[in-house]
């Protein structure tokens, strides 16, 4: 069961992953006028950065954005966190916590950022609260830091698990 977990659920993460970012992404980026959607600015974005995306969307994008993309962006989090979790184990005391922690916090700050790009896209250019895009821009760039912080600690414990079997 361990070996179906330790490849299987990877394996998963990144065929959900493809589909997202290589097959429905590249479609979505080319819907903008090239622009990068909202949840892919690492750095984040203003409010006439947003507009901006939100006028160059074509109206099949925004269909993709609230449709396909949402499903596949609402899925890819949690297994991505459960990937990460999985690699950070075995789970023991304050450390085995923050890891756990961290992995999770990834996929809350996602599916909530989701939340607040669906409000910006219902909004439209032209109605975009600035306070929302403040919000999502923040949160796109606190997942960015959840998730590297979680991949570090995920590689961390995974390389410590192999050393440690290694050496018996």
């Amino acid at each position: 069961m361990t070996r179906a977990i330790n490849w299987g659920l990877p394996l998963l993460t990144l065929a959900v992953y493809a589909y997202l970012a290589m097959y429905l992404g590249t479609q979505l980026i080319a819907m903008a006028d090239g622009q990068l959607p909202f949840d892919l600015r690492v750095f984040g974005y203003s409010l006439g950065e947003a507009r901006g995306y939100l006028r160059a969307l074509s109206p099949e994008g925004f269909v993709l954005a609230q449709g396909e993309i949402f499903w596949a962006d609402t899925l890819f989090p949690a297994l991505f966190g459960l990937t990460l979790a999985w690699w950070m184990r075995p789970f023991s005391g304050v450390f085995g916590m923050v890891c756990v922690l961290s992995a999770m916090t990834y996929v809350a700050l996602d599916w909530a950022e989701n939340a607040v790009v669906q409000s910006l896209l219902f909004a439209g250019p032209d109605w975009v609260r600035p306070v929302d895009v403040f919000r999502a821009s923040t949160l796109t760039t606190a997942k960015f830091a959840a998730a590297l912080l979680a991949v570090v600690l995920a590689g961390r414990q995974s390389w410590r698990r192999v050393r440690g079997a290694r050496s018996r």
